[in-house]
């Protein structure tokens, strides 16, 4: 008969009664440092996710700010072009000094057909900034992203000049809480002498 002889591993070191379940020099990790790396990992992951959301956060609101912004500009350009080319302010419609103002002006550009002046108005209207040229279909000047919270014109006079002085504030629309992100433009044309 063959003679085998079977290595078991020392589990009760001599002289004592303790089970030792723990092996010196192994590849494996213990149980400590298993709770070090996951904890380790969940700080990083934290860090990670909140750097991530801020991120996301300030992209959105500078997003908000250029729209409001881009509307706001883009308003006030095409009114204070008309304003430019504008013969007279044709007062009778207009309402100055009031937050929902409307200015209409009387001017030569874009005329209709056998017409030598034509009119233009500029108005507030569910919150958006309009435009409405006489036979023609109004504009929405604004997108419907921003709502306007102040629309104010002045007629200024001194001499022989008129001047129009138009304030505007216009803020982005928020169906979740966040910054809504206002812009105000204020800007004075005169309306062109000859």
């Amino acid at each position: 008969m063959p003679n085998f002889k079977v290595q078991m591993p020392n589990l009760i070191k001599k002289g004592s009664t303790q089970l030792n379940f723990v092996k010196k020099n192994s590849d494996g990790f213990t149980l400590i440092e298993v709770l070090i790396y996951a904890t380790i990992f969940v700080i990083i992951g934290v860090v990670i996710s909140s750097y991530f959301i801020q991120i996301v956060s300030v992209t959105e609101t500078s997003r908000r700010a250029r729209e409001s912004n881009d509307n706001a500009s883009r308003a006030m350009n095409v009114i204070t072009q008309e304003i430019r080319h504008a013969t007279a302010v044709y007062t009778p419609t207009s309402k100055f000094g009031t937050n929902s103002g409307q200015l209409s002006l009387e001017t030569t550009r874009d005329l209709p057909d056998e017409e030598n002046t034509t009119y233009v108005d500029f108005y507030l209207d569910d919150e958006g900034i309009y435009l409405k040229r006489e036979d023609q279909v109004e504009e929405l000047l604004t997108s419907e992203k921003v709502k306007v919270t102040n629309f104010t014109f002045t007629h200024l006079t001194g001499g022989t000049d008129t001047s129009v002085q138009v304030n505007l504030t216009v803020e982005y629309i928020d169906a979740a809480s966040g910054p809504k992100t206002p812009v105000t433009l204020t800007q004075t044309a005169s309306l062109r002498s000859f």
